[in-house]
């Protein structure tokens, strides 16, 4: 996005999700008039062009050197809850790494209009083998223009790491993110974003943790420490994707806490589809009317930047709906806010 599209952009996604959860219905029929209308605009102009680029963001007037934070400090005194995001680095990774590095404006922009009193904390972690590569984090910053200039400025200084073996310091990252600082916030949720798995867990190709860490014992260490932990398996390979539902030691939280993205076999379609993924388990935090919004948004905005081309109304559509199986309501329930959504 440019400059100037990214700031209009963030405008209009906090203005509907703030005028379609709002406590007026009146205020609600109008955001949802005004959404058809540039719902059947945008069909319309995918018809003539399907295949338009979307804008860049002009990054000159986002980086900023004296703002580089890779130190993770105690969150503000504002913060009232706090996103921890563990992103898997290693080269087998590195290209969804590299899409969530590009869409950290619209990641805060949304953000910002689903949980504007949060801070988010991305670790870029690998494996052992990688030195201080392993490890590489940035401060918690607000949804706000300072806290995306911060995020933007910060992340150009974070290193692409190889990784070791075929799983990845999993067992320790989640360990290591247990002791991360969390001032006075009581309300901590942690996030994975990987392909594979921790060591010990069943991938073929595993050398083992050097430091003898089992990651069960992470896990468990996790649960006590944050109030949610939830996977985004964004990798395409069938049997590791079995391997991660070992990640959710309740099992009857199996079905909403592991996004599994492997049945999407189009890579550009997982990179877009990963950092949703992050920002719908989020909003699902905030509940049912907040996810419906920002479902919403986030159909609109595939429809106004046509990245499936012609087939975008439907592709859009698939995969909404694929988030509407890790909504927390009654069948019927999903399908009328699915029924919402499209019309």
């Amino acid at each position: 996005m440019s400059g100037s599209s990214h700031h209009t952009y963030r405008a209009r996604t906090e203005e509907a999700v703030r005028s379609l959860t709002d406590s007026d219905p009146a205020v609600v029929s109008k955001a949802r008039r005004e959404r058809s209308a540039r719902i059947e605009d945008d069909k319309r102009k995918i018809v003539e062009e399907p295949y338009r680029t979307p804008p860049k963001r002009d990054e000159r007037e986002v980086y900023d050197s004296s703002l580089v934070r890779l130190k993770v400090n105690a969150p503000d005194e504002k913060a009232e809850r706090v996103h921890i995001v563990l992103i898997d680095n290693s080269g087998s990774n590195e290209k969804i790494a590299e899409h969530l590095k590009k869409s950290s404006g619209y990641l805060l922009a949304v953000l910002k209009a689903i949980d504007p009193a949060s801070r988010i904390c991305f670790v870029y972690f690998s494996d052992h083998c990688d030195g201080p590569r392993i490890w590489q984090a940035v401060d918690y910053v607000a949804p706000d223009e300072q806290g995306d200039k911060i995020l933007h400025s910060s992340i150009r200084h974070v290193d692409k790491a190889g990784g070791g073996d075929e799983p990845e310091a999993i067992e320790c990252a989640l360990w290591d993110a247990c002791d991360l600082p969390f001032g006075h916030v009581q309300e901590r949720r942690l996030y994975l974003v990987t392909d594979v798995v921790a060591h010990g867990m069943g991938l073929r190709g595993d050398g083992g943790c050097p430091h003898q860490r089992d990651w069960k014992e992470s896990l468990k260490r996790v649960h006590e420490t944050f109030l949610s932990f939830e996977v985004i398996g964004c990798g395409a390979e069938r049997d590791c994707a079995e391997l991660q539902k070992k990640f959710i030691l309740d099992k009857k939280r199996l079905p909403f806490d592991l996004i599994d993205l492997s049945a999407i076999k189009s890579h550009e379609h997982r990179c877009g589809i990963t950092g949703n993924s992050l920002l719908f388990l989020i909003a699902r935090h905030q509940g049912v009317q907040t996810v419906e919004a920002f479902l919403m948004t986030l159909y609109e905005k595939w429809l106004a930047e046509p990245i499936f081309g012609a087939n975008t109304d439907t592709s859009a559509r698939e995969a909404i709906r694929r988030f509407g199986k890790y909504v927390e309501a009654p069948e019927e329930d999903v399908q009328k806010m699915l029924d919402k959504i499209f019309s």
